[in-house]
């Protein structure tokens, strides 16, 4: 038995492409979990402020959690006519259409969501811009506006289209 050197494979660790591959894919799947866990923070975060925002419009909390309810309880908290909610079930199809509902459902979603967002801040006694950003940062706003100091005021009238309520 020799148990000099010449005993040990001496031959440096060559490191191949599955290596690295390996250990990018280890950290994008590490990152992808801090990115899920940001987000279902977010929707934590605001699913609580909703029910904080129904409960001071004076609908029950719950109804906040309830999906598709809650669409129909935001419309007319907004005074917006609750009709609307079904373009975003009936505008689904148009999406199927090549090219046209592509650009048509996405867009016809922004504005539904800015409008909506726009007059239900104005029902809390917040101004335009506060609901545009509304629409773009609801896990900050919501919060904002359900624990802040705004009180809400039932709007009116309820408005069927865009541009009635001037």
């Amino acid at each position: 038995m020799n148990y000099g050197l010449d005993a040990y494979n001496t031959t440096a660790y060559n490191t191949t492409s599955a290596d690295a591959l390996g250990g990018i894919m280890a950290g994008f799947g590490i990152g992808l979990i801090f990115f899920y866990i940001i987000v279902i923070a977010a929707a934590i975060v605001e699913l609580v402020a909703l029910y904080k925002m129904f409960k001071k419009a004076g609908r029950q909390g719950y109804e906040s959690l309830i999906p598709g309810h809650n669409e129909f309880v935001l419309f007319e908290l907004a005074g917006i006519n609750p009709i609307w909610v079904l373009g975003l079930v009936f505008g689904s199809v148009i999406a199927i259409i090549p090219v046209l509902g592509w650009i048509a459902y996405p867009a016809f979603l922004i504005f539904l969501n800015i409008w909506l967002n726009i007059r239900l801040a104005k029902t809390f006694g917040k101004e335009t811009g506060f609901g545009v950003l509304m629409a773009f940062f609801p896990f900050v706003m919501y919060p904002i506006l359900a624990f802040g100091t705004a009180s809400y005021t039932a709007p009116a009238k309820v408005v069927n289209k865009p541009g009635e309520d001037k």
